[in-house]
């Protein structure tokens, strides 16, 4: 057999009885009836999971993403669930881009109720801060932190307040509560939007709009593939993981890496009305990654 046969057969393996990968999934609802939502990287597969989940309790779907292709498909198949969708192609690093499309948004929509910042990057060349490009460095800040997420907030927060209250989601990352070598631009990004959590909590309280986030554990990269922290895990003898430090799945105790759906059920949560008092929390959905050590010392 072929590794990269073994690799797909172990992939199958451990996510074998995975509630929505192929157990089946009967999704959560909440009353989300004909609020607005608006997910960022909507394409991809924490917000494609989030927008048919959304969809699914009501709400109606605006999908922004950079992939054409798989953005079309995301709206067409909420529609084909009974659900309402629509596309937009939007990219988060474009500030004057993203201002057109809010604008345009509530144009088609009316309104915005709900607001999951879900898109960004990790670029950078995997080296200390010393030896760190510094543009990549910037791109990280730039299109996770000061474009994507505050600029992208300021523009929705006037109409969420005129609305008379919302809900705003970030993702953040596990590496936004803990910290990971070689990736200083993608950590300091992610450990702002916890601290941007929270102070946007404490300011806009008050209008009735609540901000929460996400912090995903490692996912396999859109359609199947895994990222490059993976590259470090066995799966030809997958148990030996559970011996070797030096593999990323040593430090997780799930043994495996996350499914979209895990995510999905914690922002469903975050927009509903179940969520009313809850604001100004950062939440690791991670298989216990962030928890503790995971040897025997």
């Amino acid at each position: 057999m072929k590794k990269a046969d073994r690799k797909t057969d172990t992939f199958e393996q451990i996510f074998a009885g995975v509630y929505g990968y192929n157990r089946p999934y009967i999704p959560m609802k909440a009353d989300l009836n004909q609020r607005v939502a608006i997910i960022t990287g909507g394409a991809g597969m924490i917000g494609g999971a989030v927008a048919e989940l959304l969809a699914a309790s009501g709400a109606r779907i605006v999908l922004w993403d950079i992939n054409d292709e798989r953005g079309a498909a995301e709206e067409q198949k909420i529609i084909e669930s009974g659900g309402e969708a629509k596309y937009y192609p939007v990219d988060i690093a474009d500030r004057a881009g993203m201002a057109a499309a809010v604008s345009q948004v509530v144009a088609d929509f009316g309104c915005i109720d709900i607001l999951f910042a879900n898109a960004g990057v990790n670029t950078g060349n995997r080296q200390p801060v010393t030896e760190f490009d510094s543009d990549l460095f910037d791109q990280n800040i730039d299109v996770n932190l000061s474009g994507g997420t505050v600029f992208l907030t300021r523009q929705v927060l006037p109409h969420m307040m005129a609305r008379g209250g919302g809900s705003i989601i970030f993702t953040s990352s596990v590496c936004g509560v803990t910290g990971l070598r070689l990736q200083c631009g993608f950590v300091a990004s992610k450990f702002a939007i916890c601290a941007l959590t929270r102070s946007l909590a404490l300011e806009y309280a008050r209008y009735n709009i609540r901000v929460n986030t996400l912090a995903p554990g490692s996912l396999p990269q859109p359609y199947g593939k895994l990222n490059f922290l993976w590259d470090t895990c066995d799966f030809e003898n997958y148990d030996q993981n559970f011996t070797n430090p030096a593999s990323i799945v040593y430090d997780i105790p799930a043994r495996r890496p996350a499914y979209p759906t895990e995510m999905a059920g914690l922002v469903l949560y975050f927009a509903s009305d179940d969520a009313s008092y809850t604001t100004g929390q950062v939440v690791c959905v991670d298989g216990g990654w962030t928890a503790g050590f995971s040897g025997d010392y």
